[in-house]
Order: structure tokens, then C-alpha cells, then sequence
């Protein structure tokens, strides 16, 4: 369980949000569609959703999420609601949610570090390529995924619109430092002031880390 409790500065905000795929630019005197600076020069992802600029006194954000492992598949999901405290005294829920699965073709499973409360790297049983101190190579480990998610920004005088993502994925792990992930992200928007559509996005990212 969780709780965040927010005055923001000026006593505005803007909640808003890309689908689950994030690409970022950095160019002079501009950040990109995303808002957010990456090395670059292409656009990057645009927001979907936008409630705009409210006037708020205060936001109470609640979570939950629960984690399975069981051998080599996973359940994850997690589920928040935000009340919106607005400065003339109405007030908005906007709640988001996500589930997802996953499972080790190559038997292996997600560890969970109780210490941190987080899930602790992947150790395939066998790693891929030369690894002078990671044992015999092999194929690595490899696991599929599927992830669902949803998010609501409309309630009562906020209008931010609704956005539902689909997402499948094979996650390689070379050894415990290093993976690749693919991606297939299928977003269903619907923002106000736009047309109901629809959007495909693919992606491959390489995660190095010690």
C-alpha cells in the first residue's frame, strides 16, 4: 500500500501521459513532444492525455500493488486513484491500473529482493556468450510477456480523456547484467477534443548494468 500527498507549486498541475513507450528529444531551445530531454535529434513520443491546467489546492494519490512468482511465471499488477482537491471546491477521482504476466521459457523466475521490497536481477542458468566469470554459455534466459494497463483522467468537471494499452513482449537476458528487450505496444486513446483512434508502436531497448 501507498499514499502521496501533494500541494504543487502555484497550486496548479497538469496530469498527463505518452502510451508506454517513451522516446524523448533534445534540440535547440525545444525538449520535444514528450517534454523530456533525451541525446538526439528526433521528435519524441507526443502526450496522448491532458487534463490541462487545474487550479488545485491538493492531491491524495493511493496505491496498491501485489507481485506472484510462482517457479517461472509472474503476475505483477498494480492500481492507483488520485483525488483531486480543486481550488473551487469541487473535487476529481482519476484512477489508473495495469496487469501483467510473464513466464521463463528457459525455466528460470523473478527474484524478489524482501530487504529492498523490489524485484532483484534475473540469474539465467546459463549465460550467453564468453563470460569469464559467469560459468558455462549458453542460451541465456527468455520470457515472454503480456501487460495491460488503463488509465482515466475523466470525472465530473476534469476532462482528460481515457487511454487503454496492450503490450507484448520476450525479454532476453544475456547473463544477470545484461538483456534486450521487444516490444509490441497497441494504445487505444480517446482525448477530448480528437477522434476515437488507435496506435501501434514497436521497440527494442539494450539494458547494461553493475
Amino acid at each position: 500500500m501507498a499514499h502521496f500527498f501533494n500541494s504543487p507549486p502555484r497550486d496548479r498541475v497538469n496530469f498527463r501521459t505518452i502510451p508506454e513507450f517513451f522516446i524523448g528529444q533534445k534540440a535547440p531551445g525545444a525538449v520535444g513532444t514528450s517534454g523530456q530531454a533525451v541525446p538526439g535529434a528526433q521528435d519524441g513520443t507526443p502526450i496522448f492525455l491532458s487534463t490541462g491546467t487545474l487550479l488545485t489546492d491538493f492531491y491524495n494519490l493511493l496505491g496498491t500493488e501485489l507481485l506472484w512468482v510462482e517457479g517461472p511465471f509472474s503476475l505483477q499488477t498494480e492500481s492507483m486513484v488520485n483525488f483531486v482537491q480543486l481550488a473551487d471546491g469541487n473535487h476529481g477521482t482519476l484512477w489508473g491500473s495495469y496487469a501483467q504476466v510473464g513466464y521463463f521459457l528457459t525455466g528460470e523466475h523473478r527474484p524478489y529482493d524482501r530487504k529492498n521490497g523490489a524485484i532483484d536481477r534475473v540469474m539465467p542458468f546459463t549465460n550467453f556468450g564468453p563470460c569469464l566469470r559467469c560459468g558455462k554459455p549458453g542460451l541465456g534466459a527468455w520470457e515472454i510477456a503480456g501487460r495491460w494497463s488503463h488509465l482515466n483522467l475523466n470525472d465530473r468537471s476534469i476532462s482528460g480523456g481515457t487511454m487503454t494499452d496492450f503490450t507484448v513482449g520476450v525479454n532476453w537476458y544475456w547473463n544477470p547484467y545484461t538483456k534486450f528487450v521487444f516490444n509490441f505496444v497497441h494504445a487505444v486513446p480517446d482525448a477530448p477534443g480528437f477522434p476515437k483512434s488507435q496506435t501501434n508502436m514497436f521497440g527494442m531497448r539494450t539494458q547494461i548494468d553493475f
